[in-house]
């Protein structure tokens, strides 16, 4: 009896280690990012449906939410192709730097790691038609970094797209506001983020340097302070302040992002200068843009960076909304050894070749056609050097009177736990 409750045992013990390994090596051979790996599937939103129904606000709202609230987190996606596809997803968790955490999926999610997507739409009269997916993510059990992976035709190896999420649990309190930089040589460009951490009732042993501070400025994971130190510890009202004196926390204020209106195919939206009916699919043509670096700072609405799909004539964007080719043009002159994109939240702040621009000299202007389903849009152009170094104010400029959003992160492992978990989050706006 004794030597099968051995067998019984060790073959427990083996079975958790292969669910075990085979969870790690899925996770690893995946960077937890933003991608899209699969062409024919386009426009992957992630967003909390805050009131509990889409609108096409909500699309602007990052990916966090909290463990003890019942907000659903949407995931949608398009696939541009008629054939059916047989999707699921998985989740996976993540200390504060991105690599795997050594949890089990059981310890972070309440059912099995393998979620059928069956809720999807057919395009409804559009040139270019698609399958629309949604898919609501699992709730966790715990807090932390998340990424959602999509495969299909079960294989795990066949993933269409991965993206990040973040649960917090709201342990920890934070805030802080956002000003001009304090360094005389920094002030007109640079924006200086101050922040503050309440930490009572949370049981931290070293409040100095157990906390993982990330500040990200409008939800790119390209733009983050890291590794803030709390300028002062006030142990008695468990309160930490972060004010430097040598530019840690400051950031490039960049500029107000440019902006089109492509919601229509009908009529001349904002910064629409024209629009052709092609057989098989509309074209909308930009008004043409000039950089504008070095000029004076004009307040316009935008949407840091990011954008919304939708139909000006039906508001049903998910299936209604076309995909349509839209023309680029920023009038200049060739700039020697370096290339131009058109960059945003659209591409995932990537640069490749679907949104290179080519200067066209007739022209004398850096031209790019990119397809994008219909909505709003905000956009920037970035310039890339022959060593890779990457610049968004050499055409843009930088200002500290720009409106941006700054996200606070807390991460901590509490006491006995083997992984990170968000313990406080908060949303600043610079103005």
């Amino acid at each position: 009896m004794k030597e099968k409750n051995n067998q019984y045992f060790t073959g427990t013990c083996f079975g958790l280690f292969l669910f075990f390994c085979g969870f790690m090596s899925a996770a690893q051979n995946f960077k937890p990012e933003n991608k899209v790996y699969d062409p024919n599937f386009r426009t992957v939103l992630l967003y909390p449906l805050i009131n509990n129904h889409k609108t096409a606000q909500e699309m602007l709202n990052p990916p966090v939410i909290n463990l003890q609230e019942f907000t659903p987190l949407l995931l949608e996606f398009d696939y541009l192709k008629s054939d059916f596809q047989n999707l699921r997803a998985k989740i996976f968790h993540y200390n504060a730097d991105w690599s795997p955490s050594v949890l089990n999926e059981i310890e972070f999610l309440t059912e099995s790691n393998d979620f059928p997507i069956r809720d999807y739409q057919n395009s409804f009269a559009t040139k270019i038609p698609y399958s629309h997916f949604t898919f609501e993510i699992p709730r966790t059990k715990v807090s932390g970094n998340f990424m959602v992976m999509v495969y299909k035709n079960r294989d795990e190896e066949d993933v269409v797209l991965t993206h990040r999420f973040m649960v917090c649990d709201g342990r920890v309190s934070t805030g802080g506001n956002v000003k001009f930089a304090n360094n005389p040589e920094k002030r007109y460009q640079y924006q200086e983020v101050n922040i503050g951490i309440n930490y009572a009732g949370y049981e931290v042993i070293n409040p100095k340097e157990d906390f993982n501070i990330i500040v990200r400025q409008n939800f790119r994971d390209n733009k983050t302070l890291r590794n803030l130190k709390p300028f002062m510890v006030n142990e008695f009202d468990k309160k930490l302040e972060f004010r430097y004196f040598n530019n840690e926390n400051l950031m490039l204020g960049g500029n107000e992002f440019r902006m089109f209106d492509a919601r229509s195919t009908q009529q001349r939206l904002f910064n629409i200068s024209d629009t052709k009916q092609g057989e098989k699919e509309s074209i909308l043509i930009l008004r043409y843009d000039k950089p504008q670096n070095g000029l004076t700072y004009v307040d316009t609405k935008d949407f840091n960076g990011m954008f919304v799909i939708d139909n000006y004539e039906t508001n049903r964007g998910g299936t209604d909304a076309d995909y349509v080719q839209v023309s680029f043009q920023l009038r200049m002159d060739e700039i020697e050894d370096k290339k131009v994109y058109v960059n945003g939240g659209f591409n995932n702040w990537v640069l490749n070749e679907k949104n290179l621009m080519k200067y066209v000299p007739e022209s004398k202007a850096y031209e790019a056609n990119i397809q994008l389903k219909q909505g709003i849009y905000n956009f920037n152009y970035i310039t890339q050097n022959a060593k890779g170094e990457v610049s968004e104010t050499e055409l843009e400029g930088s200002h500290a009177q720009t409106e941006n959003n700054y996200e606070v992160f807390i991460y901590h492992r509490p006491i006995g736990s083997r992984a990170d978990a968000l313990v406080g989050y908060s949303l600043i706006k610079s103005r």
